[in-house]
């Protein structure tokens, strides 16, 4: 079976669209970000703090919040359910499901981030190549394959749909650089990375 290059544009940009409730979650949370840290300043036994002050409720709620709103709006704006899940989120209920845990998951992979650097002992604002990109989606990816098994393997891994997969590995570091360099303009980040 013969794959066109329409076919392939769709695919990414289907990638593009499904994921970004992630990417607004990530983003939103450096915006809402004041206020107290989720671990409370509590550290563990081996002296460090569990995510330090880079990770606050208001962050983590707000994020997740501007993610989920995003997320419903898509589905909201769509007007349509899309055939065999693909170009969406699937059938409602399924679809509200899902579009909660894209961004759910995306703020529980950045804290899981920030508590493997704390236990490496790398303070806020140090990098771990791919760790510090990556582990957003990979949090996204954890849920989504606990709590949406089926949607996940048919909208990423089926077949050609391997390069949504791909799509949202390449442009991930590539949005995450970008909105880490906002955020430093603005004031909201120490470091633009």
């Amino acid at each position: 079976m013969e794959i066109t290059v329409i076919e392939i544009l769709i695919i990414i940009s289907e990638a593009v669209w499904l994921i970004f409730p992630a990417y607004i979650a990530n983003s939103s949370a450096v915006l809402f970000g004041q206020g107290k840290p989720v671990d409370m300043g509590r550290k563990l036994s081996d002296g460090r703090r569990i995510f330090g002050d880079g990770k606050t409720w208001y962050g983590l709620f707000g994020g997740i919040l501007a993610g989920i709103a995003f997320g419903f709006g898509q589905i909201l704006g769509s007007g349509i359910q899309f055939p065999n899940h693909h170009w969406g989120y699937g059938p409602v209920p399924n679809a509200y499901l899902i579009a909660l845990l894209i961004p759910v998951g995306a703020l529980l992979g950045d804290l899981l981030g920030s508590f493997i650097k704390r236990r490496l002992g790398l303070d806020r604002g140090e990098r771990i190549a791919g760790l510090d990109t990556y582990d957003l989606i990979i949090g996204v990816f954890i849920l989504l394959l606990i709590f949406q098994f089926n949607w996940f393997f048919e909208t990423f891994l089926d077949g050609i749909r391997l390069i949504a997969l791909l799509t949202i590995f390449i442009l991930t570091p590539l949005l995450h650089r970008f909105t880490n360099i906002i955020g430093y303009k603005l004031g909201k980040k120490k470091e633009p990375w």
